[in-house]
């Protein structure tokens, strides 16, 4: 259980070794990353079979594809499963271990491009429990660290990578369908009012849930598997304690909302959309806590909670004297009180990533 506390003294270091270099912001900032997620990407590639609940199943799919016998449906996991079987043969673990790096390096590239506060988002992702989420939804994760990437693309206004990517992340999971209204959403003049409405759209929503989902099973009949409950596994326990989490973080919101609610403007239009993106998966986190299908689409829209934090803690600061001294105090506070949620989930092995077991 150590490994998983010791990551936060890791990254800290490493963050400090960036600031000596005395570089170029931009250069630190890549060091940083390159240093971090390379260092993440190899304890999660490292690890056995036994650090994970979904290890052993994904090992044995990928097993299954190279030797011809799987029934798998996403074809660009099929074809990604194949060419790292191809180059390093499939006894299993290089599943694991391409999945790993595959996931940090997209997670690493998001921070690098979107984060202003690079340390603070890094810190965030793992204390958040996305991190250790990682070594179970692997495949779910490798899409969302396309559909994290498109979004970069998409408040830059590149509209084709933007839905290259997205399309991509289909083609491994098909939960990444909800990613496609990010663009036109990038798009809106968000103000308070708009950035709220989507609560009471969420919670309208969730009256015509079973019509929609209906749909969505119809045209992806794998996934009604989260409707019969007969993958509900230790990755999805604990959603009652996790929405906490969830409402910690819109209380966050709603003290933005409360220091720029005449004054919305002056937050940038980037920031803007980021906050939007953030309120719609804490909107269906909150509303559809206990639905297993919707908590995983949700956390397409809520890991960017990572990156919306340090904004909403610069922008608080701003309305006071003492800006420097407020938002390194609300930062560590707002640090140290996600430590307690992820002790929670790491000490009751939330995810079954104990014991951490280095593959032999």
């Amino acid at each position: 259980m150590v490994i998983y506390f010791l990551l936060f003294p890791m990254i800290a270091m490493i963050y400090l070794m960036t600031l000596l270099l005395r570089q170029k912001a931009q250069i630190q900032k890549t060091i940083f990353c390159v240093l971090t997620f390379g260092t993440l990407g190899f304890i999660s590639a490292s690890r056995a079979s036994s650090a994970g609940t979904d290890v052993t199943l994904y090992e044995n799919i990928f097993k299954s594809i190279n030797y011809g016998i799987s029934a798998e449906s996403n074809w660009g996991y099929v074809i990604y499963n194949k060419l790292i079987g191809s180059v390093f043969g499939y006894t299993g673990h290089e599943i694991t271990a391409a999945n790993s790096v595959l996931i940090t390096i997209l997670i690493g590239i998001f921070i690098w491009k979107v984060a202003e506060h690079y340390f603070v988002a890094t810190f965030l992702y793992i204390s958040l429990f996305y991190y250790a989420t990682s070594f179970n939804i692997s495949r779910q994760f490798i899409a969302m660290g396309l559909v994290l990437v498109a979004i970069s693309f998409a408040l830059d206004k590149k509209v084709m990578p933007w839905f290259i990517l997205t399309v991509l992340a289909t083609l491994f999971h098909a939960t990444a369908i909800v990613a496609f209204p990010v663009y036109w959403l990038t798009k809106v003049h968000w103000d308070v009012k708009k950035t709220l409405s989507i609560f009471p759209i969420t919670i309208f929503a969730s009256f015509i849930f079973d019509a929609i989902l209906n749909i969505f099973v119809r045209f992806f009949p794998h996934y009604e598997m989260y409707i019969t409950g007969t993958q509900f596994n230790i990755s999805d326990q604990g959603q009652g304690r996790v929405v906490l989490v969830k409402i910690f973080i819109l209380l966050i919101l709603f003290t933005l909302f409360l220091f720029y609610k005449k004054s919305y403007a002056l937050i940038s239009e980037c920031h803007q959309s980021l906050i939007a993106l953030t309120t719609v998966g804490l909107s269906i986190g909150i509303v559809f806590y206990n639905n297993i299908l919707l908590n995983r689409i949700e956390m397409f829209y809520s890991i960017l909670s990572i990156v919306f934090i340090p904004i909403a803690i610069d922008y608080i600061s701003l309305k006071f004297k003492q800006k420097d001294a407020v938002r390194l105090m609300l930062t560590i506070g707002i640090l140290l009180i996600t430590l307690v949620p992820y002790y929670i989930q790491v000490s009751g092995n939330y995810s079954g990533i104990l014991p951490y077991v280095i593959q032999q």
